[in-house]
């Protein structure tokens, strides 16, 4: 839609927005007479949630923005409350009973003097206090008596200003993503809105002081019986473990299994070791034994050298057992102990050989070599077996403690997981706990330093009303009208009747011949358009004769309709008079159901529809004596989806003007007919629109200028309004 149709509606539809507009405006000047103004109060807030000081800021998690959203919702949750509204209930009664007299900048003349008469003297005596709160503390414990009484009667009543319904118009909303939050009061009463502010400032203060106190201390004291229980189980553990341990000679198990396995098998590959040294001394000894016995050296294992040999083996037995025992260690009785027996074995090794050296004299043998050697080598081979003995002989020992301490533990492992396992699970449940009690003390801290809620911008009386009578009927007739100027330009998108020449010719796929405009006779203006569509269709007439072939006979044209009451005859008469006027000679054919509604007379006559229906009848025939000497002949034809029409007539026709109303739609039915029409007929069919609106004729028609008008003296009406 054009910005151009949307005036085109406004000049069509003037009359119904100004009416509907005023009737607006009236209605609400009327209704609004005895209605109250109202006034609005606010107040401002900080609450230092989003960029205030927090001691947790230093952990907080890229959630902290929806954690902030929460808070600022908790705020105003506690603002939107029933309990803290009737709270306010009762401060503000508070207030206005502990008046010696009236306050205007507390409450109004005409309330004060209204609650002096609903409060007994007896009553005000007994709830007022020497505070507010602790007369508002009294006013609730009175009205919380009984089901009934007078305290209850004025919370509840419409008529005071203490009811939660006069609460209602209390909004808290947070400013954007500030630290803001914003509380305004919608009151009739300009000094209650101011008062009733400061009373919800403080209550809310007192009431989230109270709430995030008792929530921290509540979690610092869950936390803390957690960690004392938690203490307790790992105590017990832990003494469980312990006596575990003490009872099998524990001390690290873990350690200690693993250290005997490792010294088991260190144990064994330093027996293997000494067996095979222990081989080879031995091995070596026979051999020396054998060569000396071969040399003749007698008694090498006589009485005294046995005595010393087995001394000899005690003696390394116990140096054996000192070193492996006390290897790594640092102790000056052991080095001493040690040192004496080395030489006890040097002493016995010198008597051995003194003792052997006695019994043989020979100094050299069969190969040559000095006795003295291979004695010593003797001494030395046998000191070393039996060194070697001895060390096999304690590693045996050692072998089996080791083996009796390996069986001893390896049952007692699942045994000592558990209580492993009970002692770090109480270690991690208790350090959990302290954690949790160290967080809650932090976010106690925390909650007393950001919990100050502070009145940045505290409340005023306010000095005008919201809205005043001139601006809601201002504001109500303009949206009045802005409604009902959109349902007309919906009604305009929706509406599929033809209603105008271009309309017409997209949704009828017909050329427009002309229209015939809606006029009223009491508008020149509307008389003059029409004069000038009616002219305009006698020139487009004439321009249609010219255009045919053959010269010989009157033009014929036929005017059809697919229902009645189209302007058909109106058609037929404002053709008929234009020509004629013209000078040219014309006949109008009626069909005979007009009769009574059209008078005959030189232009017009009447004839049967069904003569052109059961019979191959001319126009001529229809038409009678004289129908040659017209130049021109219309034939209104009947409805054709109603009446009986002449078909046999349709094939003589030069031209099929088809008249439609403007506000009806051009439906299937119409269009499948007229489709059979153009079947029968070679006559071109054009439309003709009855009844346009005048903006929507001037699409063909244009008005003449204004000084043509003035130069007319009196204008008559069209030539014929009759409708068919």
């Amino acid at each position: 839609m054009k910005l151009t149709d949307i005036f085109k509606l406004l000049r069509q539809n003037w009359f119904l927005l100004v009416a509907v507009t005023s009737v607006t405006a009236a209605s609400i000047f009327f209704f609004t007479k005895n209605t109250d103004e109202e006034y609005t109060s606010d107040t401002t807030i900080y609450t230092g949630i989003a960029t205030g000081y927090n001691l947790s800021s230093v952990t907080e998690s890229s959630n902290q923005y929806k954690a902030a959203n929460n808070a600022f919702a908790n705020l105003i949750s506690i603002i939107d409350s029933r309990d803290i509204r009737k709270e306010l209930g009762f401060r503000l009664l508070a207030m206005h009973l502990m008046l010696k007299e009236h306050n205007p900048e507390i409450i109004q003349e005409e309330n004060y003097v209204k609650l002096q008469k609903a409060i007994p003297a007896a009553l005000k005596a007994k709830v007022v206090g020497a505070t507010v709160e602790e007369t508002a503390d009294n006013l609730a414990s009175y009205y919380h008596a009984t089901a009934k009484n007078e305290i209850r009667d004025i919370i509840n009543s419409e008529d005071f200003t203490y009811s939660e319904s006069s609460f209602a118009t209390i909004k808290a909303k947070r400013d954007g993503d500030s630290d803001l939050i914003m509380i305004s009061y919608t009151s009739t009463d300009p000094v209650q809105t101011k008062i009733t502010l400061d009373a919800l400032t403080y209550l809310f203060v007192e009431k989230h002081k109270q709430l995030f106190t008792a929530q921290s201390e509540s979690v610092v004291s869950y936390f803390t019986t957690g960690a004392e229980q938690a203490l307790q189980k790992l105590k017990l553990a832990e003494e469980n473990l312990l006596n575990f341990q003490q009872a099998n000679n524990i001390i690290d198990y873990n350690a200690q299994v693993g250290s005997t396995a490792s010294e088991k098998s260190a144990l064994l590959a330093k027996y293997n070791d000494l067996e095979i040294e222990y081989a080879g001394a031995l091995a070596t000894l026979n051999s020396l034994e054998q060569s000396l016995k071969e040399r003749g050296v007698p008694n090498l294992y006589s009485q005294e050298v046995l005595q010393l040999k087995n001394k000899l083996s005690r003696i390394t037995t116990e140096i054996v057992e000192l070193e492996l025992l006390n290897k790594g260690k640092s102790n000056p009785a052991y080095n001493n102990r040690l040192a004496a027996l080395k030489q006890d074995a040097n002493d016995l090794s010198s008597k051995m050989m003194g003792s052997v050296d006695k019994h043989y004299t020979n100094t050299h043998t069969i190969q040559g070599l000095p006795t003295a050697t291979m004695l010593t080598d003797w001494v030395r081979n046998t000191f070393l077996v039996e060194e070697l003995k001895s060390k096999m002989s304690l590693l045996n020992k050692q072998k089996a403690v080791f083996a009796q301490q390996y069986e001893k533990l390896m049952p007692l492992g699942a045994e000592s997981r558990k209580y492993t396992r009970d002692v770090n699970m109480a270690e991690q449940e208790y350090l959990a706990q302290l954690d949790g009690l160290k967080q809650s003390m932090l976010n106690q801290q925390n909650i007393e330093l950001v919990s100050q809620l502070k009145v940045v911008d505290p409340p005023y009386i306010p000095s005008s009303p919201i809205a005043s009578r001139v601006l809601l009927i201002l504001f109500g007739s303009i949206g009045v009208f802005l409604l009902t100027l959109g349902g007309l330009l919906a009604y305009e998108l929706l509406d599929q009747s033809v209603r105008r020449p271009s309309v017409a010719v997209k949704k009828m796929k017909y050329p427009v011949f002309g229209v015939l405009p809606e006029t009223d006779a009491s508008s020149a203006k509307q008389l003059q358009l029409a004069q000038n569509a009616e002219d305009q269709l006698a020139r487009q007439l004439i321009l249609k004769m010219k255009q045919k072939n053959s010269v010989s006979g009157p033009f014929i044209v036929g005017v059809l309709s697919s229902r009645s009451g189209e302007g058909k005859t109106a058609l037929c008469n404002t053709l008929a008079t234009s020509l004629t006027s013209l000078g040219i000679e014309t006949q109008v054919l009626y069909p005979e159901n007009h009769k009574g509604l059209v008078s005959a007379d030189d232009l017009g006559n009447f004839y049967a529809p069904l003569q052109g229906v059961l019979t191959n009848a001319s126009i001529a025939d229809l038409a009678g004596v004289g129908f040659a000497n017209n130049a021109v002949v219309i034939v209104e034809f009947p409805a054709v989806l109603e009446d009986t029409y002449p078909v046999s007539l349709l094939r003589h026709l030069d031209l099929v003007l088809l008249t439609v109303k403007a506000n009806r739609v051009w439906q299937q039915a119409d269009k499948a007919m007229f489709e059979s029409i153009q079947k029968v007929t070679n006559a071109p069919i054009e439309t003709v629109l009855s009844a346009v609106q005048q903006d929507d004729a001037k699409e063909m028609v244009t008005i003449r200028p204004k000084h043509v008008l003035q130069e007319q003296k009196a204008l008559q009406a069209p030539k014929s309004l009759a409708t068919a």
